[in-house]
């Protein structure tokens, strides 16, 4: 019987009805809720998981076929997603840890006035950072917080940290390159 009703409700959902989306929203969010917290471990991220998947639902409404039951395919879309965001995050710190390794072993090559350099060089280079990002990555790099624990301090998702680290280091890579090169010579 569920089954059917989801069908029902997933078809007016592909027709644009909005109360009909609401009400799968509402149904399935909790379950789906739980469901990712046991992959990401960050209730944060289960959250803006499932809604992402919920947006994407709606913004593809149209064209979106499913094969196999609504319950069946909500629960594999939000898995697939946290599954996504998870290889994400972990290929930018895989990077982000490559390249402040490289940087250090690089930095101990130099002499010890080329290390203050860099370092003044870096502390201005984080001024240029925007106010959230510049306090995100202090909190990271300074303070030694997770990304989970910068989220629940500042009370945003782990995601949008990471988002915010991803951010700082592209940033403070391009302002430090001069610098680095430079110094390398």
């Amino acid at each position: 019987m569920a089954a059917d009703e989801d069908k029902i409700l997933f078809n007016l959902v592909k027709q644009g009805n909005k109360p009909a989306f609401d009400s799968l929203f509402h149904k399935y969010y909790v379950r789906l809720c739980r469901f990712v917290l046991s992959y990401t471990k960050s209730k944060d991220m289960a959250e803006e998981t499932v809604q992402e998947v919920f947006v994407k639902i709606w913004c593809q409404r149209a064209s979106l076929e499913i094969e196999t039951s609504v319950v069946s395919y909500l629960f594999t879309a939000v898995k697939n997603h946290a599954f996504n965001e998870l290889k994400k995050i972990s290929i930018r710190k895989k990077y982000e840890s490559e390249y402040t390794e490289k940087e250090v072993r690089e930095l101990e090559k130099s002499p010890v006035i080329k290390q203050d350099d860099f370092k003044n060089a870096l502390i201005n280079a984080m001024t240029e950072l925007p106010e959230k990002c510049r306090e995100i990555f202090q909190l990271c790099k300074n303070d030694g917080l997770t990304y989970d624990e910068i989220a629940v301090y500042l009370n945003i998702s782990p995601k949008t940290v990471d988002n915010q680290m991803g951010i700082a280091f592209k940033k403070l890579r391009e302002l430090l390159k001069p610098v680095l090169e430079e110094l390398l010579e």
